[in-house]
Formats: structure tokens, C-alpha cells, sequence
């Protein structure tokens, strides 16, 4: 998949739950819907772009993002 695209899906995720009102929560909904619809594929790529530095991800989305990356690397 484009890499390109897996930011602006995670980005566009992340507009849906930031609320601005409790962060801990917007951070639990991402990483939900996340882990729940997106393939192992695709966390792989993200994990991989994430190592090369700053892809243009929101904070939500990058927060989430590297605690589904822990978990699935089993940190």
C-alpha cells in the first residue's frame, strides 16, 4: 500500500477521535480502530516509515500508532 496513504488514513482516524478532552481516550480509540481494521501488513509499513524519521503524522496518530508497534512487537 502507498505509504503516503497509510498517513493520511491514520491522520484522518485520528481527526475522528480528537476531541481535545481526554487524551488517554482519543489515544484508546485510535489504537482500536487501528488494530481492529487494519492488516498486519500494514502496521509493518508504518513501523517501518516511523523509523525513518518525521512522515507526516498528527501527534494522535503517531502516539497510537507506536503503542500498536509496541504491542505487537511484545513490549
Amino acid at each position: 500500500m502507498n505509504p503516503a496513504k497509510l498517513v493520511r488514513m491514520a491522520n484522518d482516524i485520528a481527526a475522528n477521535f480528537d476531541c481535545g478532552l481526554d487524551r488517554a481516550r482519543e489515544v484508546a480509540g485510535v489504537v482500536d480502530h487501528i488494530g481492529r481494521f487494519w492488516s498486519p501488513y500494514m502496521l509493518d509499513s508504518m513501523a517501518r516509515q516511523m523509523q525513518s524519521g518525521d512522515i507526516g503524522l498528527s501527534d494522535l496518530a503517531e502516539q497510537a500508532l507506536r503503542e500498536l508497534i509496541e504491542e505487537r512487537q511484545g513490549r
